[in-house]
Parts: structure tokens; sequence; C-alpha cells
């Protein structure tokens, strides 16, 4: 038992070794090339943030061609509605007081509709690509591995509603760069630290084995050199052996039972009462 604990630590101590070991070397090639694990990741995704913030940045410059299209759009529909239209309903005596013609008041309604549809379809694109700009920004960082990294703004989650929010995350994530790079480095210090720490303990446990192993041999072999020159002797020792193993278990059973009904009692005894009766001070 001792030798086969031995060996799986052994087995253990230069699995973990070996972990250690090539950790510690990509630290130190990280070191030697002047940028460590964190900084990377974070580069990484400094970059990739000055790609979804430029599209952020069409988002925000398509909704306000929406707006605007959308209010000359409105604007050419009052001069429809409030202008242009009630002259349709003008007699001939008042047109011709104004100076109007049916065919020009019909030309001039014709060509404000035309204008007024203009803006309504600009107005659409406009939205269309303000939206789809939104969402390229997001997905940009949603679908990189970077994401997990910001998966406390949402990062993991499809896009927001508005690019305003959209923009504003993505000014949080830019913030927590320093933080993420100290974290991801402060993590690779820990895990080579846990890693030769275990490796340190897997090996003294295997020396320990060993160790148990060898005294288990030694004893075995005198056992086995005591039944082959004094057998009456080794019957003796083998029977004090057993004796004293089933005592050993019979003093434990009676030590557990002694405990259990210990317990037992304990838990069946009521709390003491004080005696009752009139205080002293009462007649």
């Amino acid at each position: 038992m001792a030798q086969e604990a031995g060996t799986l630590a052994e087995h253990s101590a230069r699995r973990t070794a070996e972990e250690a070991r090539l950790l510690e070397e990509r630290l130190a090639q990280e070191k030697a090339a002047g940028q460590t694990r964190g900084q990377a990741v974070a580069a990484s995704a400094a970059t990739l943030l000055d790609q979804a913030e430029m599209k952020a940045a069409e988002a925000v410059r398509e909704s306000a061609r929406e707006l605007n299209a959308k209010s000359r759009a409105e604007e050419k529909d009052r001069y429809l509605r409030d202008y242009l239209e009630p002259k349709k309903k003008l007699g001939l005596m008042e047109r011709l007081r104004r100076g109007l013609t049916k065919k020009q008041i019909d030309k001039d309604i014709k060509d404000v509709t035309a204008e007024r549809t203009a803006w309504r379809t600009e107005e659409g694109e406009a939205r269309t690509a303000a939206r789809d700009a939104k969402v390229e920004a997001w997905a940009l960082i949603r679908t990189s591995k970077l994401a997990e990294q910001f998966r406390d703004v949402d990062a993991t989650k499809f896009a927001p509603d508005d690019v305003t929010t959209v923009t504003e995350r993505l000014a949080t994530m830019r913030g927590q760069l320093p933080d993420i790079e100290l974290r991801i480095d402060r993590r690779d210090a820990q895990k080579l630290t846990r890693l030769q720490g275990e490796a340190t303990q897997y090996t003294e446990a295997a020396a320990k084995h060993r160790t148990t192993a060898a005294a288990a041999r030694t004893e075995q072999a005198r056992r086995a050199d005591m039944a082959k020159r004094h057998p009456e002797l080794y019957d003796i020792e083998t029977k004090a052996r057993r004796s004293y193993a089933v005592q050993q278990k019979r003093a434990a059973a009676e030590q557990s039972r002694a405990r259990a009904q210990e317990s037992a009692g304990y838990h069946r005894t009521p709390p003491n009462q004080g005696r009752g009766g009139p205080s002293a001070g009462r007649r």
C-alpha cells in the first residue's frame, strides 16, 4: 500500500513539477520579451475596442442623420398640410386674386410630396445603418475571446437597444484594461506558486511513503528470517500481534459505544429546574 501511494505521489510530483517548469519558462520568456500575458491581452483588447468604437461612432453619425431626415420630412409634411393642401380648396376667383393656378398648385404639392418621400427614405436608411453599425460594434467584442473579460458589462450578451449605452459600455471596458492586465499577471504568478508548492508536497509525500515502504520491507525480511530460524518465537510474536490488534479494535469499539451512550443520555435528560415554592420574602 505504501509502495503504491509512493508511486502515485512520485507521478503527481513529476507532472506538477513539469507544469510549473513550463509556466516558469513562459513567464521568463514574456519578461525577456518585455510583454507579459496580461499586457498582451490588454493590448489586444485595446485594438479591438478601437475598432468597436469606430463602428459605434458611425452608428452615432447615422443616428444624427436619421434625426435630421426625420425633422426635414416632418417640416415638408407640415408645409403640405398647412399651406399647400388648403390651396386646392380655393375657388376660381380666390385663385385669380392670389395669382395662382390649379396647375401650379398641383405641381407644388407634387414637388413637396417628393421631397418629403426622399427625406422619409433617407430617415429609414439612416436608421438601418445606425442599427447595423451599433450591432457590429458590439459584436466585435461579444464574439471575441475577450468577451469574458468584460462580463460585468454584459459583453457576452446581445447589443443594448441604443447606441448611447453601447458607447458608454465601450468606454467602461477601456477603463478596465489596467485591471485586466494586473489580474491576469497576478493569476499566473499565483498559479506558479501553487504548482511549486504542490510539487514540493508530492515530493515530500513520496519520500515519506518510500521510507514507510522500506521499513515495511525490512520488517517483512526480519520476520521471514525469524520464521525460518526461530519458528516457535515467530508463532508467539504473530499471535501477540493478532491479540494486540483485536484488543485495539475492541477498545475502539467500546470508546465509540461509550460516546454514543453519553450523547444519547445527554439528549434525554431534561434540563434541571429550580424547586418551586414561596420566596423567603413572602408570607
